[in-house]
């Protein structure tokens, strides 16, 4: 097995760039692009309410406690609160279009 492994070595980096070549040649890109949600959510296991669930959790803004803790010790707030307002009006606007396109 140790003189195979080493018989492979030199050829290592180009089997695995044929490997990829390979497996990208038989990828179907018509699929993703017309169900892209779909898709990426039975990648992870995901589907159905399952799904929409993971989606709307992942695009609340992150907790707002942060700002506190972050004025406490000393850290940049004002770059926090500017973080975190950024963040809800992007989640106000990119979830009922997620919604609307996965439904």
């Amino acid at each position: 097995r140790h003189e195979l492994e080493s018989d492979i070595e030199p050829f290592k980096g180009l089997l695995l760039g044929l490997f990829f070549i390979t497996v990208g040649a038989g990828i179907d890109l018509g699929d993703f692009l017309r169900e892209p949600f779909t898709i990426l959510g039975l990648a992870f296991g995901l589907s159905g309410s399952n799904l929409a669930v993971v989606a709307c959790c992942a695009s609340v803004p992150s907790a707002s406690n942060g700002y506190v803790l972050a004025r406490q010790m000393g850290g940049d707030a004002s770059l926090l609160a500017q973080i975190l307002t950024w963040q809800t009006i992007l989640a106000v606007i990119t979830m009922p279009a997620f919604i609307t396109f996965a439904g």
